[in-house]
């Protein structure tokens, strides 16, 4: 079936400088009838009327207001809104890049969910057929060995932006507005669920400017394990239903949030207090696999000297030294 009517869905929050462009990126070389959704989720700048100002400027461009719920929430009034055969998010600081209009104009696939590539301000850039051939997989398993990275090392199957989602197939799935992260995650293991086959479409057609401030690498946040914990269950029964052992998928995804949350603690300054901080290093240690990831990596810490009581707290297993180190080198050294 080929590509009809696209809604891009776009929750703004403190968008006001980048807004402008994301959607002018959007509209380069876009259909007559692609629908532009504007979801100003609360912000207490001047997003809403930017929103506004395109709407009138744009007759495909819509602007909707709602309280302020995060991004999950934003996502799911447009999705409330769309009228589009298919739905395509963005976010408001990122673009889309040239050429995705002309493929997908030549695509004709029954895949429900088509996957293309991005490029990222910090790291370059990643496309599905990095991994495989371009075509479409009609389920997990037909994309072999390269599920693993699209999952985990390239993230293209985590983001819910470098993909178009059939909206008839979305049906009643919304992302879940409690999670304040991995909702996105969430959501494509849910869609995956309904419908496992993905169109993997040659070419990098997203901008991701992910060195952005408040980003997951700069802010202190304690709910990374909680975050995977909510999510894994979706994961072990997807990979299940693709006929696929779900135990080395779930044993990385654990290690991942593991280390990321390790990441956080010791490297962002933030108001977590000695105890949640120390039960936090405590989740993590009890992993194996975290433990003895941090071992070797403290091992190879260029600064030794800093790295002595970390070495020490993850080798005898003290969550009670991680925490109160980090707590005294974030304010005096």
């Amino acid at each position: 079936m080929s590509i009809q009517k696209v809604s891009v869905i776009i929750p703004c929050y403190k968008a006001a400088a980048t807004l402008r462009r994301t959607v002018a990126s959007v509209l380069d070389g876009a259909p007559a009838d692609v629908e532009i959704l504007l979801v100003d989720d609360g912000s207490p700048d001047n997003t809403g009327a930017v929103c506004e100002e395109l709407a009138e400027l744009h007759s495909q461009v819509t602007a909707l207001h709602r309280p302020n719920g995060g991004a999950g929430a934003a996502r799911n009034t447009g999705l409330d809104a769309a009228t589009g055969d298919w739905v395509l998010f963005s976010d408001s600081d990122d673009e889309l890049l040239p050429g995705l209009w002309s493929a997908l104009a030549a695509l004709d696939t029954d895949a429900d969910m088509i996957l293309f590539g991005v490029s990222r301000e910090s790291s370059g850039a990643v496309a599905p057929t990095d991994y495989l051939a371009e075509g479409c997989y009609k389920n997990l398993q037909a994309l072999g060995d390269a599920l693993f990275p699209l999952l985990f090392d390239s993230g293209l199957l985590a983001s819910p932006c470098t993909k178009l989602f059939r909206r008839r197939t979305l049906s009643t799935l919304r992302f879940e507005e409690r999670l304040a992260i991995n909702e996105d995650v969430l959501f494509n293991l849910q869609f995956l669920q309904i419908s496992p086959a993905i169109y993997c479409l040659h070419g990098v057609y997203y901008k991701e400017y992910n060195a952005r401030i408040g980003s997951l690498s700069r802010r202190l946040r304690g709910d990374l394990l909680d975050a995977e914990r909510i999510t894994r269950p979706a994961l072990s029964t997807l990979l299940e239903a693709n006929g696929i052992d779900p135990a080395p998928y779930l044993r990385t995804s654990r290690l991942r949030a593991c280390l990321n949350q390790y990441g956080l603690l010791t490297g962002c300054k933030g108001d977590l207090s000695y105890t949640e901080r120390r039960t936090l290093f405590a989740e993590i240690l009890a992993d194996p696999d975290a433990r003895a990831a941090l071992r070797t990596q403290l091992q190879n810490d260029p600064n030794r000297l800093l790295a002595v009581p970390y070495r020490l707290g993850v080798a005898c297993n003290l969550p009670g030294l991680l925490a109160g180190y980090t707590l005294f080198k974030q304010r005096f050294l």
